[in-house]
Order: C-alpha cells, then sequence, then structure tokens
C-alpha cells in the first residue's frame, strides 16, 4: 500500500498526496498529483517533478 504523505516541496513538511490521474503530453501519459501541506502549501502537476522536488 502506498502512503498518501509526502514532504512538501515548499517547506519539508508533511503533505497529503492525492493522484488527478493521468494526462496526455508528447511522451505519453504523465501521472499528475495534488499536493496540500499542513501550512496551506498546495501544487498540483507531474508526479515525477513534485514528488522528487528538494526545497531550496
Amino acid at each position: 500500500m502506498e502512503s498518501n504523505l509526502v514532504d512538501c516541496p515548499e517547506c519539508g513538511l508533511p503533505a497529503t498526496k492525492r493522484s488527478e490521474g493521468l494526462l496526455a503530453s508528447t511522451a505519453g501519459p504523465v501521472e499528475h498529483v495534488r499536493l496540500r501541506c499542513v501550512l496551506g502549501h498546495w501544487f498540483l502537476g507531474p508526479s515525477d517533478i513534485l514528488l522528487h522536488r528538494r526545497r531550496r
């Protein structure tokens, strides 16, 4: 079972992850996710970018 908790790309605090499905791209379907952290930051985008993004 996959966890719905991940690190927020902005602050590193816990964030919930929700799949938004697959969207078409020129390289084929790409999974998109919605993240919302405990401080209210939110993101919507490709899972391969959002789930591996490092804080600055």
